[in-house]
């Protein structure tokens, strides 16, 4: 939950504080909460979820560390003492491009496995659903933007931290109940 909620606040640091000197920071815990939170969830269900489960919390536990990589790179030292830095942005951006990819095809994995084997408690299985259906869109409606903070990507982006975030509340929340597996329906 803390790994989403910073993610979520990162770009609007902007409009708060215009010194980025503290932004490494803050990302690099945010990145480590949710590389945890992401590990949590594959232990607690990646077991009963089957093949499809397991395989979209896997890529969504993969997909943290080029976001990670990518972001932190860009705000490097390095990245501003090579002269051809353009390259450097270029890959620093396919990597979060690739990471973000992959936090929203991981859920919609894992919402298919969710909803057919009733993994989730009845009230929260939809979340993964929402969570990747709100980040296709984000990349949908901002994809072709400019790389201004629109009042479009600031939404999306933040609704698809929060799909996130409730992801690690069901996992906190429920953390002392029973992980059920049903059949998958056919």
């Amino acid at each position: 939950m803390l790994g989403a909620l910073i993610f979520s606040l990162t770009k609007a640091r902007g409009y708060v504080d215009p010194d980025d000197s503290l932004l490494v920071y803050f990302m690099v815990v945010g990145f480590a909460a949710w590389l945890v939170g992401l590990a949590a969830l594959f232990v607690r269900y990646a077991p009963v979820s089957g093949r499809l489960g397991k395989t979209g919390l896997g890529m969504s536990f993969v997909g943290i560390a080029p976001l990670a990589v990518g972001h932190l790179f860009s705000f490097s030292p390095v990245y501003y003492v090579i002269e051809d830095y353009f390259v450097i942005g270029v890959v620093a951006w396919s990597l979060v491009v690739l990471g973000v990819f992959a936090l929203i095809l991981g859920p919609f994995l894992f919402s298919i496995a969710a909803l057919r084997r009733d993994v989730l408690p009845r009230r929260w299985r939809f979340v993964p659903l929402a969570t990747a259906t709100v980040g296709l869109t984000w990349i949908a409606a901002t994809g072709s933007d400019d790389g201004s903070l629109t009042f479009g990507f600031m939404l999306f982006r933040t609704l698809f931290a929060l799909g996130w975030l409730l992801m690690g509340y069901v996992l906190w929340s429920y953390r002392d109940e029973p992980v059920s597996q049903t059949a998958p329906v056919r």
